[in-house]
């Protein structure tokens, strides 16, 4: 019974740990970066639309396309500057995140600090991938994977055995 008990408690350590890297990197970064207004600019654009509907004049429904179209810009600038940054914390924070995980010495933990970098760094690079440029796509995840190849190389090598005859 005991033994379940701990199972649990280590379960509910690793899932923590999985779930609230990502959403502490996601705060902090929104903390300092503040995410776009998509509400305000939703309200913005539907009160456009309308406008657009009711004008009669063609220079005056040009107008307010334009001024939509502003708008439009503008978000799209804000998400690119928000999740630029979202990207370069949840990108390195990921990183860490699965050295330290991989060299932590208890299970529970170090598991959950690589699971939890993971998401982080999946996260910053979903976030930021329709406005990377194309040598930062392929490159992220180059690095990521070597990263993991060469600690996961290094930590679950087979032990050599000192026996070096043949047989």
């Amino acid at each position: 019974m005991n033994s379940v008990r701990e199972l649990v408690k280590q379960i509910a350590v690793w899932l923590g740990i999985v779930v609230l890297l990502p959403l502490a990197v996601w705060y902090s970064t929104s903390a300092f970066s503040p995410p776009p207004d998509w509400k305000k600019h939703s309200r913005s654009t539907s009160r456009l639309d309308e406008k657009i509907k009711e004008a009669t004049p063609e220079a005056e429904k040009e107008k307010l396309r334009q001024e939509k179209d502003r708008l439009e810009k503008e978000l799209d600038e804000a998400e690119r500057v928000f999740y630029r940054a979202m990207f370069w914390v949840a990108y390195p924070v990921g990183l860490l995140a699965i050295i330290l995980g991989i060299l932590f010495p208890v299970q529970t933990v170090g598991a959950g600090l690589m699971f939890g970098g993971l998401s982080s760094l999946a996260m910053g690079c979903y976030s930021y991938w329709d406005k990377m440029g194309d040598w930062l796509r392929p490159g992220s995840l180059l690095v990521a994977l070597v990263v993991l190849l060469v600690l996961g190389t290094w930590k679950f090598r087979p032990a050599s055995s000192g026996n070096s005859s043949a047989a």
